[in-house]
Order: structure tokens, then sequence, then C-alpha cells
């Protein structure tokens, strides 16, 4: 027994190191087989695998490269700057079975972004920016096995995000904000995923975090919602009339404070039975040319039975359909002629001015079509009157010299009453016409001679005060 034991033992052990060293030979000629990918747009990249693993982490990329090799089954993409998924990023790829775009700053994803990879079995969007996720954006990812979409900004989760997923068996949805009773339909679609072994994540729940596999979505407010409108009868027997309506906020009733129906309980829908009896009305008479061309005449009209015709054995028109009206047309033709002009003072007092005058077309005036007077009503013609009085105005002043050559003295100035000089009777200029400003040359040389050091003072002399300056020559 131990013999055999041993044996066994000892195949295990053969077997356990075949396998080891079979799996050490594989990854070698894994990694073996790397290098720089050579398809355009991918330089930066590493591929391995005969070109069908493409992994292009921490390179700075802010989209996905299009196209990708279409032997792509493994694009390793995280922790670059990718903002945006666009429709079609992954179109057309039928080999692809894993893709991690997880650590990038994706805010958005196109409806139909991942339409083409009906062999995608993983898929990793966790890390991101992601804050909803539109209806089907999922739709076609038949495969799909394992979902990450942890630490990202979504608040909700919908079933219509995983239209035709089926074979869903983990998803990861940890550290996102979602608010439970935003995702009612997301918990009664998850009881149906009979693949799904994996759920994580949480929800608030009234300021508490739930895990999403114990919410009890009972205790959601749900919204009210309309039921169908009744039908009533049409409100007259013939003709147009109305049907009045009317619904119950009821399918559901509004319940753990859901609101109210948004909306009218009562409406009116019009309805068209058979045509009521239409008594004929007249329409409008027409209106015909008078039968002359001056004076008195007639002028025949007629109406028609039409506003409405009688209709569904409803009363023909009362009264008859032609009548006659006397017309008066106007006499011939008159032209128009001009009267006389006015005489209207001078515009001034004084000097020259103007004499506004006008005219009126009265003399006939037009009448019966005739033309207009011809010409201007209005005219002015120059009118002259004794001069206007003119005040004198002072003209510059002159330049004078200055009273001494050194030192200070005075200067005269005067000016003349010439700018315009005071005509008809206008008054002469007020002012002097002379005079006199202090000026001051370079001073005088100094010498004090016999006065000393008390030259240039002031000294009193025939009551007045004088400033004389000793000279010594």
């Amino acid at each position: 027994m131990n013999i055999h034991k041993s044996i066994v033992m000892k195949i295990g052990t053969l077997i356990f190191n075949t396998i080891v060293v079979l799996s050490f030979c594989f990854l070698e000629e894994i990694y073996a087989a790397r290098g720089p990918c050579t398809a355009p747009g991918l330089l930066n990249c590493t591929c391995a695998d005969g070109g069908t693993i493409i992994i292009c982490s921490e390179k700075g990329f802010t989209e996905i490269p299009s196209p990708l090799p279409a032997i792509t089954v493994t694009l390793q993409f995280d922790t670059n700057k990718v903002s945006r998924i666009e429709n079609g990023a992954f179109s057309n790829y039928p080999n692809m079975r894993k893709i991690d775009i997880g650590i990038n700053q994706i805010s958005w994803i196109d409806s139909g972004a991942f339409s083409g990879l009906q062999s995608l079995t993983t898929l990793y969007l966790d890390q991101n920016r992601i804050s909803s996720i539109q209806p089907g954006t999922f739709t076609g990812l038949t495969s799909l096995k394992d979902l990450e979409m942890h630490n990202n900004n979504l608040t909700t989760v919908s079933a219509n995000m995983f239209d035709r997923v089926t074979l869903l068996n983990s998803l990861l949805l940890n550290k996102n904000p979602l608010l439970c009773c935003t995702m009612v339909d997301f918990f009664e679609w998850i009881p149906n995923q009979r693949s799904l072994r994996t759920l994580f994540g949480t929800c608030h729940d009234y300021n508490t975090q739930t895990d999403i596999n114990s919410f009890d979505v009972s205790k959601c407010p749900v919204d009210g919602q309309w039921g169908s409108w009744s039908t009533g009868p049409c409100s007259v027997t013939c003709g147009q009339g109305f049907i009045n309506r009317n619904r119950s906020c009821d399918s559901p009733s509004p319940f753990n404070n859901g609101t109210d129906c948004i909306g009218s309980s009562t409406d009116s829908l019009s309805c068209t039975l058979a045509g009521c009896p239409v008594d004929g009305q007249w329409g409008s008479w027409s209106t015909g040319p008078c039968s002359v061309t001056c004076g008195q005449g007639l002028i025949n009209r007629n109406r028609t039975c039409d506003s409405p015709p009688a209709s569904n054995n409803g009363t023909a028109c009362i009264g008859s359909s032609t009548e006659s009206l006397s017309c008066t047309l106007a006499g011939c033709p008159v032209d128009g002629q001009w009267g006389s002009w006015s005489i209207g003072p001078c515009s001034v007092t004084c000097g020259q001015g103007l004499i506004n005058r006008n005219r009126t077309c009265d003399s006939p005036p037009a009448s019966n079509n005739g033309t207009e007077c011809i010409g201007s009503s209005t005219d002015s013609l120059s009118c002259t009157l004794a001069g206007c009085p003119v005040d004198g105005q002072w003209g510059s002043w002159s330049t004078g010299h200055c009273s001494v050559t050194c030192g200070h003295g005075i200067r005269y100035r005067n000016r003349n009453c010439d700018s315009p000089p005071a005509s008809n009777n206008g008054t002469d200029c007020i002012g002097c016409s002379i005079d006199s400003l202090s000026c001051t040359l370079a001073g005088c040389p100094k010498s004090y001679g016999k006065y000393g050091r008390e030259a240039g003072s002031w000294i009193r002399k025939t009551r007045k005060w004088k400033r004389i300056t000793s000279r010594y020559y």
C-alpha cells in the first residue's frame, strides 16, 4: 500500500511539475512575442501574441485609436486621458473579447459606442467620471460576462442599459453615488438574471448606505400615473360636437409621498356625426359698373345662395338674387390753378432777411380727378431793411517797449475800438484804450561807489520814496 501511495505521489508530482514547466514555457513564449505595435496610431503601444493583444496603458491617449487591427482580442487601454467613447469607436471587431479602459477621464459614452462587439466577455470602465449611462449602451454585447463600473459618478442604473445582455456573471457598481429609489426597474431586473453571480454596490437610502442586493423597493415613493381615458357620448345628435372624457390617477396611484399625476383629469375631443339640416344663406352682393360715365345711373348686382348653400334638407335662401341700385358719378375733371401769393413780413427788423409767402391751389381747386397745381405752394424772397446797430469791440493790444534797458520798468500799450467799430447807433467800446504793465529786464550792473553797501536801498526824497542805484564811473 505504501509503495502504491508513493508511486501515486511521484506521478502527481511529475504531472504538477510538467504543468508548471509548460505554463512557464507558454508565458515565456507569449512574452517573447511582445514588441512594439506597427499599426498606425499604435506605435507607442506594445503588441503580444501575434498582435492579438494590444497594451496601451499609461500612454497619454485622449481618444481610442481607429481603426484597431481586426484580429485584436484584448485591448489594455487603462490609465490614459480618454474623456469620451464615441459612436462606432468599437464597430466591426468580432474577435474582441476583453477591453480595459479603466482609470481614464471618461464622462460620456455615445449610444452605439460598443456595437460590433458580439464576442466581448469582459469590459472594464472603472475609475472614470461617468455620471449616466444611456439606454441601450450595452445592447449588442450578447457575450458580456464581466462588467466593472465601480468608482464613477453614477447616480442611477436602469435595466434598459442591459437590453439583450443575458449572460452577465459579474457586475461591479461599488463606490458610485447611487440613489436607491431611482433604480426601481433595475432592482426588479436583478432577480431575472440567472447567470448573475457577483453584484457589488451600495446606494443611498434616505441618507443611509444600503447594499443593492438587499434594498427593499417597497419603501420608495411611487409617482402617480394616469389611467386610460373614459369614452363618453358626442354632445350633439348631428354635425360637429364634443366628447367629454376623464381619467383617474390610478395606474398606479401616488404612494409613499410620490407626486400626483401631472395634467388634467378631463379633456374634450371633437366628434362628427351625420350632417344637420343647413338652411341656405346669401353670399355677398357682387359689385358692377355704373350704367353711365357721369351723372345718375344704375348698378346691377347679384348674389348667390352659397354662404352656406342649403343642405341636408335645409331651406333655400329667401329673397331675390338680383338687385339694382342708383349710382352718381363725378363731373368732368377740373385741373387746379394757383391763387395769388400771400405777402408776409420781413423775417428781421433790420439788415438782410427773408419774406416767406405762400399760395393755395384754389383758383379753382382740382376736382373730379383733375391734376393738382404744378409747383410749390411756398416761396421766399429776400428783404433789406435799415442797418442794424453794431456795438464797438476792442481790437488787440499793441506791444510797446519797456521804459528801461535793464531792471524794472513800465511798458505802455494801446488798442483801438475797431473790431468792429460802433455803427448804426451801436454802443462804443467800454474800457480804456491805453494801459501800462510792469516789465522786468536783465539786472543792471552793480557798483557801490560813494554810497557803499547801502546802494539800492530806499531813501525818502520830496515826500516820496524813490529807489536809486549808485553807479560809479
